[in-house]
């Protein structure tokens, strides 16, 4: 535990919580009882204002913590107002970007991170495969061939893939914060290049993922992902040492 992390769990009984605060995570439990969906419009401020017995200003400050946190969005305009959405991995990757400032971690750290943790992904997916998850990955396979020489909508896909085996083992975390990492060593926002070779060597790893994966062989998808992100961390720290050791920032990640 780092010095701000003791730091706060010893303040936080000590500590009043906002009405602002409190309120939100309210109107957070409401949805839930509800049993509201994503789109669905919440009360008017008026009708809130008197159902919560707040502030406006209290009321908005609420509001607009949870917009900024995913929960929900503002629809301007007449009969605009809250509608109910969804936190994304991109709400979870900026506050860890955020963390990660302060304690001047580098974009080299989460490459091991993710090191360490994708070859569990692939375990977990080839351990739980679905006929639907088999259909995902070998199609996102064949999307990558016709992707070849297209820089972005090849990342784009790669990261659609990796997500793919990480929510394939059906365990919300994993797949959260798996995500989550590859907001943040998205290489091509600090200038990493992706050329068609390096393209080439990605697509036949995502083959042979996805061959141990369908096949349920979880050894072999443990493997195949470790070979893979081996092979990642050696093309950033051998084509790019100065971004490896670069310390990440917030502004990396843009929710």
């Amino acid at each position: 535990m780092n010095r701000r992390d003791a730091h706060a769990g010893m303040s936080r009984a000590d500590r009043p919580q906002k009405t602002a605060t409190l309120l939100a995570r309210r109107i957070v439990r409401e949805i839930f009882e509800q049993k509201l969906d994503i789109g669905d419009p919440l009360e008017s401020e008026r009708e809130m204002l008197q159902h919560y017995d707040v502030g406006r200003g209290t009321l908005r400050e609420a509001l607009r913590h949870l917009e900024l946190e995913g929960v929900l969005r503002i629809r301007p305009g007449r009969g605009g107002g809250p509608i109910v959405d969804a936190p994304s991995s991109r709400h979870l990757a900026s506050t860890l970007a955020l963390l990660l400032q302060f304690e001047g971690a580098t974009f080299g750290s989460v490459l091991e991170t993710r090191k360490h943790l994708e070859p569990l992904t692939a375990r977990l997916a080839a351990e739980r495969v679905t006929p639907e998850l088999r259909r995902e990955l070998e199609e996102s396979v064949v999307r990558m061939d016709s992707l070849l020489g297209d820089a972005d909508a090849f990342l784009l896909e790669n990261r659609a893939f990796h997500g793919c085996v990480a929510w394939g083992g059906r365990n919300p975390i994993v797949g959260f914060f798996i995500n989550s990492l590859h907001w943040i060593t998205d290489g091509s926002v600090l200038g990493a290049q992706y050329p068609t070779r390096f393209q080439k060597a990605i697509n036949l790893a995502h083959r042979n993922i996805t061959e141990a994966i369908v096949a349920g062989d979880a050894d072999g998808a443990w493997e195949a992902m470790g070979a893979h992100m081996d092979e990642t961390a050696t093309y950033f720290k051998k084509k790019y040492p100065e971004l490896v050791n670069r310390e990440l920032t917030w502004d990396l990640v843009d929710k």
